[in-house]
């Protein structure tokens, strides 16, 4: 083990010591998030006792019209007008109970006699008891439509089946969210504070006049962040799991390849700060300036499907919507990296241009 080596492990050592006096960082990097997620957690558990019902019409008939407009009225559901695709997408995420699909024919009749016809229902096979309660309830509106349709043998029926579903809830979309969360809060302002206070202090520049180089240094103290994000995200991940059922459906290396280039990004930010500002009055300004707008427009805590187009597409190009968005389609969706060509080029450019600007600006004293 050379000297540059040996010097290195000794700043990185120094540096996590460093680290863990600070009580608040502690508390900030970890407590914090764990309260973000068992409240969302405890929410998302705590929902309301409507029975979640898509419903697909495909018949124009004035019973298939009556049946809707029934399954409508019923106040212990919650029903929505969806295409077969949506309602789908819907009940693989675990947001439906039931998906309900009205045939063409249902309740038509030809040359004056009705047509036989099977409506068609699907259920979630991970939680059965709400869809299966909803099913009950349609097979009787069914049967009380085809008695008042004909005295004939029956000519409408339901056929149902359970699918096997991802069973998605809420807290699966707001945990990788949360989690970006905390990879910006500590990449920026963890950098930013410590570094202008050692500013502050002469720290640095005392380093400088050791003959151990600095960039040692700071290469050690990036890589204490880079531990300790990972370390918090892996609670984070395993508290979800426990507590809250997370569901993880793509690959934990994928994943946490993302949170490390997302580290990375945001650490940069933090050095450019910790370059620019003299003082630590400079630093809460310019940090939040910096990471406000991404926190409330990159779609942590909600979707930006709902932001007008011109607002979207600005906010595409985030550093924080492109981490959020690959981490919730690798765990959401089990997309692979081969599959986020966007996001992954998106966080490239960003990962080069926040590093050259901290070249630019960084300051030793």
């Amino acid at each position: 083990m050379n000297q540059n080596t040996r010097s290195f492990l000794a700043l990185t050592k120094a540096s996590f010591k460093m680290y863990y006096r600070n009580k608040g960082a502690i508390i900030f990097s970890l407590l914090i998030p764990v309260a973000l997620l068992s409240i969302f957690g405890f929410l998302s558990k705590g929902g309301g006792n409507a029975i979640q019902i898509s419903i697909t019409n495909y018949g124009t008939s004035e019973i298939s019209k009556q049946f809707v407009e029934k399954l409508k009225s019923i106040k212990a559901f919650k029903v929505a007008e969806m295409t077969e695709e949506e309602a789908a997408i819907e009940l693989g995420k675990g947001n439906l109970d039931l998906q309900v699909i009205v045939p063409e024919n249902f309740g038509s009749l030809e040359n004056g006699k009705p047509l036989s016809s099977s409506l068609q229902t699907r259920f979630n096979n991970a939680k059965p008891q709400s869809g299966q309660v909803a099913n009950l309830a349609i097979i009787e509106m069914v049967s009380d439509l085809d008695r008042k349709l004909t005295d004939s043998p029956s000519m409408l029926d339901v056929k149902s089946k359970g699918v096997t579903t991802n069973n998605l809830g809420y807290f699966d979309f707001i945990l990788p969210g949360i989690l970006s969360m905390t990879i910006m809060q500590l990449g920026i302002f963890g950098v930013a504070f410590s570094f202008v206070a050692m500013k502050a202090s002469g720290a640095l520049r005392r380093i400088q006049a050791t003959p151990v180089h600095p960039v040692y240094f700071v290469f050690a103290q990036a890589t204490v962040r880079l531990l300790v994000t990972l370390a918090t995200a892996t609670i984070l991940i395993a508290f979800g799991t426990y507590f809250f059922n997370f569901h993880m459906m793509g690959n934990y290396f994928n994943f946490a390849i993302v949170c490390v280039i997302g580290i990375l990004i945001f650490l940069g930010i933090g050095f450019a700060i910790a370059g620019w500002a003299k003082d630590e009055t400079q630093v809460a300004p310019v940090a939040n300036l910096i990471q406000l707008p991404m926190l409330l427009l990159s779609g942590i805590f909600f979707s930006r499907d709902g932001f007008p187009s011109w607002l979207k597409t600005i906010t595409d190009y985030f550093p924080l919507t492109y981490v959020s968005h690959a981490l919730r389609k690798i765990s959401n969706e089990g997309a692979s990296l081969a599959e986020l060509p966007v996001d992954l080029m998106g966080m490239a450019v960003w990962l080069i241009l926040v590093y050259i600007l901290a070249v630019r600006v960084f300051k030793w004293e």
